[in-house]
């Protein structure tokens, strides 16, 4: 009984927190040269297979810190359900799960892109093809700059024909209007109209990217639930203080 109390206790998941803030604070001042660079344009779990370990070491250890984690709010919620079940109010009992609930949502989210996230830039001029890592091609039909009077790029967008077999299925992409197709994101990051009009697009696919939505919603309304929870206990107490 008090391996159980232990393993399921707020102060585990406390420490087990600050060192997953320790392990990557530490990684991350240290990591540096061309180890730093690649960690962002490779999945995650790529980078770990190739870089050595002494390089790595600290989000091996946070991985193996927050599945711990996770293993202690699986056995909170359980326990908690389970020894609360008909002693109060629904709400009081399910705004903790779904808070725990978004965690784990977001924990999964992130272990399935760290395993098939993929990031690719393409630099494209007007009339040219490009294509998904798939093969399917899709077409960039025109490039629009706009410049500053200094000569910058003030605002860009592209048109580009999604169905080549239908050349009238046209989307306009811009820096914050991407297109979406199977899983991949379209975004264009850049473009320039001198020498000649061209633009650079990033294909980027998180398979995780809905259920980390998922998670962050299931997180945010158990957090609201019970925070007007406790607001409406406080008011209560404090009617029955005066009475």
């Amino acid at each position: 009984m008090k391996l159980w109390r232990f393993l399921i206790s707020i102060e585990v998941c406390l420490a087990l927190l600050a060192m997953v803030c320790i392990a990557m604070a530490a990684g991350s001042f240290g990591l540096s040269g061309e180890y730093a660079a690649a960690i962002n344009a490779m999945p995650l779990f790529t980078w770990l297979r190739e870089v050595p370990p002494e390089i790595s070491w600290w989000l091996w250890l946070t991985l193996v810190l927050l599945a711990l984690l996770a293993i202690n709010t699986v056995l909170c919620s359980s326990d908690t359900v389970w020894s609360r079940w008909g002693k109060g109010g629904v709400l009081s009992l399910l705004a903790p799960q779904l808070i725990h609930a978004g965690f784990l949502l977001i924990v999964l989210a992130h272990l399935l892109s760290a395993n098939g996230s993929s990031v690719q830039q393409l630099v494209v001029q007007e009339g040219s093809l490009a294509s998904f890592p798939s093969g399917r091609q899709f077409g960039v039909a025109g490039i629009s700059v706009t410049t500053s009077p200094t000569g910058m790029p003030s605002r860009f967008s592209s048109e580009l024909v999604t169905d080549l077999q239908n050349p009238a299925s046209r989307v306009v992409i811009s820096p914050n209007q991407p297109w979406f197709f199977n899983g991949y994101g379209v975004y264009i990051k850049q473009a320039e109209e001198y020498p000649f009009r061209r633009a650079l697009l990033e294909l980027h696919r998180e398979p995780g990217a809905g259920m980390a939505l998922a998670g962050a919603l299931l997180f945010s309304v158990g957090n609201i639930v019970l925070l007007v929870i406790r607001s409406k206990n406080r008011e209560v107490e404090q009617v029955a203080a005066k009475l």
